[in-house]
């Protein structure tokens, strides 16, 4: 990650020194030549899809009826042991996480409504569980809704990522971030809407009504469904990234073909969301670390410039510090060698800002501006 770090921290540095002094510009004899990206690589996000801005800000509510399944998958568990695990306590009890099925219906404040997603139904079309790292160990949790196959999809979504946000007393950073991003060319967004939800928790024997659950925000998932979505290449590779810093990985990051390949502990690294063919990600690596290559040709071969920088720049002045090593996703098209950045869990986004105005800052310089990469 160093190499990439030091090409992205050369070509702000010289961006911003090219737009602050002109006459400085003129009279030196360097220069630096940043490689042109072919028209035919640039991809550029369905910005139609955020134009429905009453849909947009408006909240929608949603009814969540939860029941045991079965254990084959993994679904005969109690709301409240749903509730009750953190992911570091499945990791330390070496089995994944528990779900609940469940009935998925969409609504108003009175309750679940006719010609809504899920109405009239009494057999579940979901399973739900948590999501999130750190968040997972807080008293409010993040939710994981899979909506079954062929039970169709809300508003073309079959993964229903719901964020409570605990940390955001505002609730709206998440949204903020993404609906920014939206306006931005060179970045890559995700659709969000506000979401009310109430919970009938069935796995208690006297529960009987629904339950206010709040006020969350839902974020699209990045997957196949979403490149479908906004004009990608659903053929392409999708990496979520959980803690990698761009490092060979050379004993985990490997052919699937290769058979010393572990599949789980290349996950640990990069969630595999795409196209599972990894010779791509690997040649990009290689050559990210080789330090016999210039830096500056790396970069304009794997990289779109303008996404990278523009993704980095965005998160410095939104003050989102979480960005280093986790909370993004990397994309590239089938028939291309470049990579882009997808931004993924904003809701570090002005929490310095947030902090400094109530007078308790605990900032960590370093971790502000151009220094964090």
């Amino acid at each position: 990650m160093k190499h990439l770090k030091i090409c992205a921290v050369f070509l702000i540095c010289a961006i911003m020194t090219s737009c602050g002094a002109n006459e400085v510009a003129s009279s030196s004899t360097a220069t630096i030549s940043v490689p042109k990206q072919e028209q035919s690589e640039i991809i550029t996000d369905k910005k139609l899809l955020y134009k429905n801005d009453d849909s947009n800000l408006a909240v929608k509510t949603l009814y969540l009826t939860v029941r045991r399944g079965n254990d084959g998958e993994n679904t005969n568990h109690s709301w409240g042991e749903i509730n009750s695990y953190s992911v570091f306590d499945y990791e330390r009890m070496g089995v994944d996480r528990y779900k609940v099925e469940a009935i998925l219906q969409e609504g108003d404040e009175n309750g679940p409504l006719a010609g809504g997603f899920g109405y009239g139904l009494t057999t579940p079309n979901a399973t739900v569980q948590i999501r999130g790292q750190t968040s997972s160990k807080y008293a409010q949790k993040n939710y994981k809704i899979e909506i079954k196959k062929d039970a169709g999809s809300l508003a073309g979504q079959t993964t229903i990522a719901l964020n409570r946000h605990m940390l955001d007393s505002l609730r709206l950073r998440n949204k903020l971030c993404f609906d920014l991003m939206a306006q931005i060319p060179q970045m890559l967004s995700l659709q969000t809407q506000f979401v009310h939800l109430y919970v009938k928790d069935e796995t208690r024997d006297e529960a009987d009504a629904f339950t206010d659950y709040g006020f969350y925000t839902q974020v699209e998932q990045p997957n196949k469904t979403a490149l479908a979505a906004h004009g990608m290449d659903t053929n392409g590779q999708l990496y979520k990234i959980n803690y990698f810093e761009f490092f060979r990985y050379a004993d985990v990051i490997k052919l699937k073909s290769e058979e010393s390949y572990d599949k789980k502990a290349f996950e640990e690294l990069l969630e595999i969301k795409g196209n599972d063919d990894h010779t791509k990600l690997i040649d990009m690596l290689d050559d990210v670390n080789n330090y016999s290559m210039p830096i500056e040709d790396v970069c304009g071969k794997y990289f779109d410039m303008d996404n990278m920088l523009t993704w980095m720049a965005f998160h410095i002045l939104m003050g989102n510090i979480d960005t280093q090593s986790r909370n993004v996703y990397i994309y590239s098209p089938l028939n291309s060698e470049k990579w882009y950045f997808w931004s993924w869990d904003n809701d570090g986004a002005l929490e310095q800002t947030t902090r400094l105005v109530r007078g308790n800052s605990t900032a960590r310089g370093w971790e502000y501006g151009i220094s964090n990469y």
